[in-house]
């Protein structure tokens, strides 16, 4: 009976070890043949990409953000596409974050001052491409009057 127990004790050392080094194979042959076929198939497609949500959550995701993003950023899937930038720089900066010569060399690389005597000024509101509905009108005048109502230059020599 011992024979038999040490048998089969033997056949399941030998199957679990033929197992690992089929793995280890397959891994080999994946890193060493494989892999670089298809990464060049997959670099040769992906040159039609373009910045989308998707690709911001898969690199937000492959930085590994804590609960602090969630409160810096928000929810990831609200966020307009301009805020992307921001996003990112966010969760590399989460990233560093553990040290602080991590964050400042990061910080150092965007040009985003850490210092703190200079406040963040409110971002300056781009101008609209449009007209405001008061200047719909076409009149270069403002809509309280026009000094230019009398202007004499405009109004040939009357005073």
């Amino acid at each position: 009976m011992r024979e038999i127990r040490h048998n089969v004790v033997d056949i399941d050392s030998y199957l679990e070890h033929a197992a690992r080094a089929k793995q280890q194979l397959d891994v080999e042959h994946w890193r060493e043949e494989l892999r670089p076929r298809v990464m060049r198939l997959f670099a040769s497609r992906a040159a039609t990409l373009t910045w989308s949500r998707a690709l911001v959550e898969l690199l937000v995701d492959e930085l590994y953000p804590d609960d602090l993003f969630i409160e810096l950023v928000g929810n990831l899937d609200r966020l307009p596409r301009r805020h992307w930038p921001r996003v990112l720089a966010i969760a590399v900066a989460l990233r560093h974050s553990w040290r602080r010569d991590g964050l400042a060399r990061v910080a150092r690389r965007l040009h985003v001052s850490l210092s703190p005597e200079r406040a963040p000024k409110k971002p300056m509101r781009a101008r609209r491409s449009r007209p405001s509905p008061r200047r719909l009108s076409g009149s270069p005048r403002s809509c309280q009057g026009s000094p230019l109502r009398f202007d004499p230059a405009r109004r040939g020599s009357r005073p």
